[in-house]
């Protein structure tokens, strides 16, 4: 079977679409894999072109969007992608409204999903009276971001200040300001969905002097056995944001677990090293299931 996997990047910047590990999986159970590149494509009329060559058939396309930028300017890829008849797996509109955090924190509310309070403001004052109803200390959040990546701890209102005033300066977008679960002891939890299954998870604990338990940024992964009831809660959010492939990472609180966010491009390193599976062929074979159900 013919498998592309599109990565949102240009080469330098691909490694946490986990391409390498997919096309390793996927010639290990004898298909062939190519990547493209988001970046390369052009499109003219009806034809598609990749490095400015026709863009060959494809049985099935996995999508790894791994950029963290207002992702408007990135949909018209897949939607003429799909228009020209190629499969695209994690191709829903989903995964834009995962990108932005915002969006997240709104759907999760419209669909009654349990997670940490929150607020958005714009104005960095409107940002320390929203932080004062909901109580500190509290974790700073922008709309965009990956990998923990633009997500803060501010313990008083005096530390608060200083980050939604430069957070104004830099780009006055509006920031959300979201309950620290103190609870949790710098953890959470990833759950992996693929096709509405939960197939791995695992734990995350925050590094010596940080509190985010991304992987990514020096936390650490163990096992973990995920209770009915957050296997159901990760499964469901994937399915409101029509997402194939998610992490979906929960927070266990005082008044049960909770929702922290979903995650269109979720990485597998950390936890194929913790689990002993193989999430690339997990990935892989789901697409190639797809394929047969057309």
């Amino acid at each position: 079977m013919n498998i592309g996997i599109l990565i949102f990047s240009e080469p330098r910047d691909e490694v946490f679409a986990g391409a390498d590990q997919l096309v390793e999986a996927g010639q290990h159970a004898g298909h062939s894999v190519v990547k493209l590149y988001e970046p390369r494509l052009s499109f003219y009329e009806s034809k598609i072109f990749h490095d400015g060559k026709l863009l060959p058939a494809f049985d099935v396309i996995i999508s790894r969007p791994n950029f963290i930028e207002e992702p408007s300017l990135r949909t018209y890829a897949i939607q003429l992608l799909k228009d020209a008849g190629y499969p695209i797996v994690n191709g829903n509109v989903g995964f834009t409204w995962a990108k932005n955090k915002l969006t997240q924190h709104i759907l999760f509310t419209e669909h009654h999903l349990p997670c940490p309070r929150w607020s958005i403001a714009r104005k960095p004052d409107d940002a320390v009276v929203m932080a004062k109803k909901i109580g500190f200390p509290s974790i700073v959040k922008v709309a965009f971001g990956t990998h923990g990546k633009g997500v803060l701890l501010a313990k008083d209102e005096e530390s608060l200040w200083p980050i939604v005033d430069y957070l104004g300066i830099r780009d006055g977008n509006p920031v959300i300001i979201e309950e620290f679960i103190a609870e949790a002891k710098s953890s959470d939890l990833r759950a992996f969905v693929i096709g509405g299954k939960v197939v791995a998870a695992m734990q995350r604990t925050a590094g010596e002097g940080d509190m985010r338990a991304n992987t990514s940024n020096g936390g650490i992964g163990s096992i973990v056995e995920l209770s009915e009831e957050e296997r159901a809660l990760a499964i469901r959010a994937a399915d409101i944001f029509g997402l194939e492939i998610a992490g979906v990472d929960l927070i266990r609180s005082k008044r049960g677990t909770l929702i922290l966010e979903i995650n269109a491009n979720p990485g597998f390193k950390e936890l194929e090293a913790v689990t002993g599976l193989s999430i690339a062929r997990k990935i892989i074979d789901y697409a190639v299931s797809t394929v047969s159900r057309q």
